[in-house]
């Protein structure tokens, strides 16, 4: 139950929410682009810009955006919560900085003509073209101002809202809520139906958790979850576009230490959720670890999957056996993905692993049980159990002794729609085609001194 400033914080962000656009630009997806990408124009102070798409009339129309600084350590510097890095940024837009917008949020890839009040120093177009002109998608373009001085106020619109004191996040189109007791899981995402009433959120994913089993060669077996995983909120950012949160975790044995990923920056987005994870590994699991080592992050997904239109282009799991050795290694990819939806929702998964977990053929494998949430719920939770045992439905598999020792890099996204879309979802599979490209309105600006 919502009281006080809690409620009026609520009414207020579902005002914004609903703000977001679905009618116009090149795709539904967030657009996040690094300042060493577009340096034409990344090297302002970051208080100078403000983005634009051209109206019908050719009046610029102010949408929402932000810059969010990474140091020279790679983080995000992140303004709330823990000083961890808040005043690790420069205050410039460049280097590994990023521009964060929405791909609806485009328009037409003409300048605009006129603005309403004081007009930019200097401004720059930002084309978003598809890679394959024989695709023949429409180019789409945000117009990017740099006000010397006096900016103007950038967009009210806000698509998303991180609300610390409930540890959820909420958007037009989903509700993300963390499980209060580990920062690293979920106890449940909800979706906001497209049509009907609003606040009556429907199920996606009832609990995710995490198993680790390390069978150590001579030694000891070593398991565990979210349960035996202490995790804490670090620091985060709430801005218009999307919400950056820092989470650490570590798993104690023995009263020692080891840091299983020392960290992630989770970032929030009104359609999405991109998730850059860091593994350490501390030993060489090709070495150390016995056959059926493992590593399965999962779902319990309201719906059974059975119910479900689910497409991947992931190897299906089973379990390891003495002859695998002999089984030729799958092809590794670029980029994994699965996709479950019916008429009113959908979700959409790409896992992108480093080059070095392809070459050492540590890729992701699915694992699909045909039960719905409810009928797993009584398996609880609290203990680590492999799959089959655990309440998952749907999780993505790795085999740990194909990880050697050190830091292995994987890019995790997640899309949510309340509705299915074919067009939309085959904008999601596509989204790496889209480049983004710099230039200089020259003929628009008179002479800048």
């Amino acid at each position: 139950m919502f009281q006080g400033t809690t409620l009026v914080r609520l009414i207020v962000a579902l005002a914004l929410l609903g703000a977001q656009r679905l009618d116009a630009g090149v795709h539904g997806a967030p657009i996040v682009i690094q300042a060493k990408q577009i340096r034409e124009l990344a090297h302002f102070p970051v208080a100078m810009y403000r983005l634009f798409r051209t109206g019908p009339n050719g009046q610029a129309i102010s949408i929402p955006f932000q810059i969010d600084e990474v140091n020279d350590n790679g983080d995000f510097v992140l303004d709330q919560g823990g000083d961890i890095t808040r005043n690790t940024g420069n205050g410039v837009f460049d280097n590994l900085d990023e521009l964060a917008f929405m791909g609806n949020d485009t328009g037409p890839a003409t300048a605009p003509s006129s603005f309403t009040g004081k007009r930019p120093s200097l401004l720059y177009e930002i084309r978003v073209a598809y890679s394959d002109p024989a695709a023949k998608r429409e180019d789409g373009a945000v117009f990017v101002g740099v006000f010397f001085t006096d900016p103007p106020t950038p967009s009210k619109d806000k698509y998303v809202v991180f609300q610390r004191d409930s540890g959820s996040v909420l958007t037009s189109r989903y509700r993300y809520r963390f499980d209060p007791k580990n920062w690293l899981v979920v106890s449940g995402v909800e979706m906001r139906p497209s049509t009907g009433n609003k606040e009556e959120f429907v199920p996606l994913l009832d609990s995710s958790t995490f198993y680790l089993n390390a069978d150590l060669k001579y030694f000891l077996t070593l398991t565990a979850n979210h349960r035996t995983v202490s995790s804490s909120l670090e620091a985060y950012k709430i801005g218009p576009v999307r919400s950056i949160i820092r989470i650490s975790f570590f798993y104690s044995f023995l009263k020692i230490n080891f840091e299983l990923g020392m960290y992630t920056e989770v970032s929030f987005f009104s359609n999405a959720v991109f998730l850059p994870a860091i593994m350490y590994n501390p030993v060489d699991g090709k070495k150390t670890l016995n056959r059926g080592s493992g590593f399965y992050y999962g779902f319990a997904m309201r719906d059974n999957p059975g119910s479900l239109n689910v497409e991947t282009n992931m190897p299906a799991y089973a379990e390891p056996k003495t002859l695998d050795m002999f089984k030729t290694a799958p092809k590794p990819q670029d980029l994994y993905w699965i996709t479950a939806s019916n008429a009113n929702r959908m979700m959409h998964v790409e896992i992108r692993p480093s080059r070095e977990m392809q070459e050492q053929g540590a890729l992701p494998s699915l694992y699909v049980e045909k039960a719905d949430g409810p009928a797993l719920a009584p398996r609880g939770n609290a203990d680590p159990q492999p799959l089959g045992k655990s309440p998952v439905n749907m999780a993505l598999a790795f085999d740990l002794t194909k990880f050697k020792e050190g830091e292995h890099i994987m890019s995790f996204r997640l899309f949510f729609e309340n509705t299915f879309d074919q067009q939309q979802l085959d904008q999601f599979r596509t989204l790496s085609q889209w480049e983004p490209r710099a230039q200089r309105v020259v003929d628009f600006l008179p002479s800048v001194r």
